[in-house]
């Protein structure tokens, strides 16, 4: 078991940039996911330089929250009574309005942790994010929090995993491994069953709250460390132990 992965003042930050960006003082100019970190790049808006801040409806802000600190999108409709289509549509209005030019399937993952860290209660709240001038930039840095997915999946399924956090397709993703699209829906499938998860998006919010949160178990058991070759030849040699005529059998002892 491990502690929360991100630190004080990256709780701060992030709390910080989110705050930032749904009142319109700075936008997204870009995001990586490093192979141990996430990162984002912000920039102040000219409008606010020039005295002409945007804005997000406060109800925009509400539903995009919701929905990024819930991870799933029919819940969030139903609490809201909208559609998942009218969900998914002011999603991507406001992250567009940040800067941000995905679908809400590939949000990067920094900016779930950033709405999660600013709800959170630990969280030390902080007036604004510390722009270097010039230019008004900041990168902001936290360690991946899917690090800690590696005591709990098989090598294959956490090597897809964390390609799907990181906004891939499952055909990107089978490129990349060079592997079929078959085999890397079935990894991400077992993976999302041990996990307790229902998608990337649900995912995301898991691993936002295991980086300000220390994690809990899965609820699924994580795989054997045997190969799965091996695990069948001792399984068969036990089986021909326990069904010889000479073989010798003890009561288990209660627990």
């Amino acid at each position: 078991m491990v502690d929360s992965m991100f630190a004080s003042d990256e709780r701060s930050d992030l709390s910080a940039l989110w705050d930032e960006l749904v009142a319109g003082r700075c936008k997204v100019e870009g995001w990586e996911h490093a192979p141990d970190s996430w990162s984002v790049q912000v920039t102040r808006r000219p409008e606010v330089l020039q005295g002409f801040p945007p804005s997000l409806r406060l109800r925009d802000v509400e539903i995009l929250e919701h929905a990024l600190l819930c991870g799933v999108r029919k819940l969030v409709a139903v609490d809201v009574g909208l559609s998942c289509s009218s969900i998914a549509v002011i999603m991507q209005a406001s992250f567009q309005f940040m800067g941000v030019s995905c679908v809400p399937s590939r949000i990067p993952g920094i900016l779930v942790a950033a709405a999660h860290a600013r709800r959170h209660p630990d969280t030390e709240p902080r007036s604004g994010l510390r722009l270097a001038q010039p230019p008004l930039r900041q990168t902001l840095r936290v360690g991946r929090p899917d690090a800690v997915l590696a005591a709990w999946l098989a090598p294959a399924e956490l090597a897809v995993m964390r390609l799907l956090v990181e906004g891939l397709s499952y055909a990107e993703i089978a490129r990349a491994r060079q592997t079929s699209i078959r085999t890397v829906a079935n990894q991400v499938a077992t993976g999302f069953r041990r996990l307790s998860v229902s998608g990337r998006a649900e995912l995301l919010c898991l691993l936002a709250r295991w980086g300000l949160d220390e994690p809990a178990p899965p609820a699924r058991r994580p795989p054997a460390s045997t190969p799965a070759a091996e695990r069948r030849a001792v399984s068969r040699q036990v089986r021909r132990v326990e069904d010889s005529p000479s073989a010798t059998h003890y009561p288990v002892p209660a627990t």
